[in-house]
């Protein structure tokens, strides 16, 4: 007579916690369909992960749609590079002026840096048309249009040997180049860079 009670009240309480759960899923299925109506759905995007600077490269990511697979690959490869120009184009700037102004008198400055500028912003550019490409995905919607996704990098050691050496050769400078110290410079801007990134 006790086994049977004891089966009983085991198969109630069964029931009682599948009912739960059920219950309990529901709700949680609910505020999850309630979340998306309220603020859309979240999406992982492909190449995401490669797209963050670190302490070696310089990095960049672009998307494209279109109808055709190969010029939405092209495009997305384009507004990788193009991101990527944006970014450094400020690296530039800035560390351009900084060096200058350490290295030059005031009324040489704005030459040096136009000039630094100069030198720069051609070997960022022909860095960035040789960029490494570290992930591609393409994807196809619905509609039988194609997401691309491309990611780049280039390396900030390399950028930075490279614009050293060519400063170093130009003779139209009038300033003597530091390496050094020019390589100090450009490190604290990178290490700044990466820190906005990860804001």
């Amino acid at each position: 007579m006790r086994r049977k009670n004891l089966n009983k009240t085991l198969l109630v309480l069964a029931v009682a916690g599948v009912l739960c759960f059920s219950s309990c899923s529901s709700k949680k299925k609910a505020m999850q369909e309630q979340t998306k109506k309220s603020f859309g759905v979240e999406l992982e995007l492909p190449c995401v992960n490669e797209s963050y600077d670190d302490a070696d490269y310089f990095k960049a990511m672009g998307t494209a749609n279109n109808v055709n697979a190969q010029n939405a690959r092209t495009a997305a490869f384009d507004a990788a590079k193009s991101m990527l120009l944006r970014r450094l184009g400020g690296f530039v700037s800035g560390l351009s002026a900084d060096y200058s102004r350490s290295v030059s008198g005031d009324a040489k400055q704005d030459k040096v840096q136009r000039m630094i500028e100069g030198e720069m912003n051609t070997l960022v550019q022909k860095e960035i048309n040789d960029a490494e490409k570290t992930c591609e995905k393409i994807l196809q919607d619905e509609a039988g249009n194609y997401n691309s996704f491309v990611a780049i990098r280039v390396s900030k050691k390399e950028l930075i040997n490279k614009i050293s050496d060519k400063l170093s050769n130009n003779e139209e400078l009038e300033i003597e180049f530091n390496r050094d110290q020019f390589r100090k410079y450009a490190e604290d801007k990178m290490k700044k860079m990466q820190e906005q990134q990860k804001r």
